[in-house]
């Protein structure tokens, strides 16, 4: 689903989901495209989630906010603050490890002692290293790397009680050496 102001934009989304037909109702192909349209079914759900969007987002700001103030100062962990002039809908809460803190040994601690699976990173392999873009990557990009192998993601989502987030918020600090304050 896209959600946009921006007219061209909109357009341009309309000719890709539709295996690249400038027209939903015929039209020649003017573009590679895919059949991205949504089924009835994905179509209504998300009309109920748009509804309650701004619910959602501000109970993953609440938890973010949270994490933001337990974690502070802790020297085993950045928080990923949002840049000036956003306002991030936390999709994922990033933080990254101090260097040389395995993460591995993190996620598995927390997993195994705690109970708290930590989310999918964003992106586990620096995108460099991807297969399909090995033709462009000549050159190593060591800051890429070194943030792809450090970063982690803290559990968030819409639904999340404060029960959740102080069982996670414990875990960090206790896997990372903080008492829970």
């Amino acid at each position: 689903m896209i959600l946009t102001a921006d007219e061209w934009l909109r357009d341009e989304g309309r000719i890709f989901r539709d295996q690249g037909k400038a027209s939903f109702l015929g039209g020649g192909h003017i573009r590679l495209g895919s059949a991205w349209r949504l089924s009835e079914v994905q179509a209504a759900v998300a009309l109920v989630h748009l509804q309650r969007l701004d619910e959602y987002i501000t109970v993953r700001r609440a938890v973010a906010a949270r994490y933001d103030e337990a974690l502070a100062g802790c020297a085993q962990l950045t928080v990923m603050s949002e840049p000036a002039g956003s306002r991030s809908n936390y999709y994922k809460y990033l933080a990254l490890l101090a260097p040389g803190i395995d993460r591995a040994e993190v996620k598995a601690e927390m997993r195994d002692r705690f109970g708290v699976c930590l989310s999918g990173e964003v992106y586990a392999t620096p995108l460099h290293r991807e297969p399909v873009f090995a033709e462009f990557a000549l050159d190593p990009l060591p800051v890429a790397e070194d943030l792809c192998a450090r970063h982690i993601c803290l559990p968030v989502h819409s639904d999340m009680s404060e029960r959740e987030v102080e069982r996670v918020v414990e875990a960090v600090q206790s896997t990372l050496g903080r008492a829970v304050r």
